[in-house]
């Protein structure tokens, strides 16, 4: 019996002993999990940080993020709460009927619990107006893309919570009426997506996805060229569809199911296989900006602008301007405008159903109206802040001065350099 104990003991001791050994000696590969970045760097000491306390919080940061066999541990308990609880310890996403997974904010915006206020939909469309006339005068169309939603392509799946709640008026009901109402040139994707749903051998939609699969992407880039064709009356290249097959869907189409970092996997859907080729032959290639939110990555990720537009301009969230970002991060306030004017053909707003309050992606129609309109003065003041904040980064005296000042503030490096810039840009204005 004494043995037994012993040997017990001695059990429980490398069990705890363990996470340490992952920790240094990496006993297996675990691999990231989707969606999280930890704390990974150790704290740099500092005697003031020490006495306020804020080194050893740290430190406790780090240590919760990077002990041995975290993310096994947390795929095995995410696992246990859907198996058990149907319950996804993903932030904002939810278990609905039959697996179906969606991101909350998607059924509520779908059922109108979240929406824009309409006086700034007004004024957003009165904006719009604006900016499509003055594009009109030189010849660039205007137009807007409504890609679909899974929270309206599977409604019927909703979780149960939600089976009492009326749906009413949402943003993309009042939408519609105001494209109308101003006559702006739209193509309703997410309405397409709905009619022709029951006449599909395959959901256009996965069930664990919250983007349409990418063969829905080639059809909806497809009809989105033919539509353009009509506003211009040119000849864009054509896409091809070859060797189509069915098999089961690639890891990026069920995104969600990767968000929820289960130590399982979900039961995968077939979906259609193919490889693109395109018919440039005696087409026209136009010159098109296309500013919008994550649906249009399906698109871009299979090298159809790349093949059917003279360039690839994609303002992602009017954020981050690719495919330069791809190398290294420029924002839309570093293009140099001019030249982006210069025989432009198109812009196109690309939003889902359900982001529509997204639309403006930062007060990108004022920006481009304000340009139209011989106004400067964000462009220029934009211009300026990201020369300052350039040059902060490629000084290393001054950018260790700003590390510094960030430290003892107690705020972030990136805080500070803009707060320098900043200060930069109002002396600059001053001396004028």
């Amino acid at each position: 019996m004494e043995r037994v104990k012993k040997y017990c003991f001695i059990f429980v001791l490398l069990l705890l002993f363990l996470p340490i050994a992952q920790r240094f000696w990496k006993l297996t590969n675990e691999g990231p999990l989707h969606g999280q970045t930890p704390f990974s760097n150790y704290p740099t000491f500092h005697l003031k940080d020490w006495n306020s306390g804020e080194y050893q919080k740290l430190v406790e940061l780090f240590l919760k993020g990077n002990f041995g066999f975290r993310n096994t541990l947390l795929r095995w308990n995410n696992s246990f709460d859907y198996l058990v609880f149907n319950k996804a310890n993903a932030q904002k996403v939810i278990v609905g009927k039959d697996s179906h997974l969606f991101f909350d904010y998607n059924i509520e915006r779908y059922l109108g619990i979240e929406r824009q206020d309409t006086m700034v939909t007004d004024s957003l469309f009165v904006l719009t107006d604006s900016l499509r006339n003055c594009l009109k005068t030189r010849g660039i169309e205007f137009l807007y893309v409504i890609a679909p939603s899974n929270a309206y392509y599977y409604s019927d799946k909703f979780p149960s919570q939600y089976n009492r709640v009326e749906k009413k008026e949402n943003d993309y009901d009042y939408y519609l009426k105001k494209f109308d109402e101003y006559d702006i040139e739209y193509v309703d994707f997410n309405k397409w997506f709905l009619e022709i749903k029951d006449t599909v051998s395959i959901d256009l939609f996965p069930t664990h996805g919250t983007h349409y699969t990418y063969f829905s992407a080639v059809w909806v880039a497809d009809s989105l060229l033919k539509y353009m064709e009509t506003l211009k009356d040119i000849d864009i290249p054509e896409v091809v569809m070859q060797d189509v097959y069915i098999d089961t869907m690639e890891n990026y189409e069920h995104d969600l199911e990767n968000l929820l970092n289960i130590g399982h996997s979900l039961e995968n859907e077939n979906v259609y296989h193919y490889n693109l080729s395109f018919n440039q032959e005696g087409k026209t290639k136009p010159k098109v900006l296309v500013v919008g939110d994550s649906f249009y990555w399906a698109i871009i990720n299979q090298v159809i602008p790349r093949n059917c537009f003279s360039n690839v301009y994609y303002w992602f969230y009017n954020e981050k301007v690719y495919p330069e970002s791809f190398t290294a991060t420029k924002a839309p306030n570093e293009v140099d405008l001019d030249s982006l004017f210069t025989d432009l053909d198109y812009i196109v707003v690309y939003s889902s159903a359900t982001l529509l309050l997204a639309y403006d992606y930062k007060g990108f129609i004022g920006d481009m109206f304000n340009y139209l309109s011989g106004n400067y003065t964000k462009v220029v003041r934009d211009e300026r802040l990201q020369y300052w904040i350039n040059a902060i980064k490629n000084n290393p005296d001054w950018l260790n001065s700003v590390k510094n000042k960030a430290r003892d503030l107690n705020i972030q490096i990136e805080e500070q350099i803009q707060n320098e810039a900043e200060w930069m840009v109002k002396q600059e204005n001053k001396n004028k």
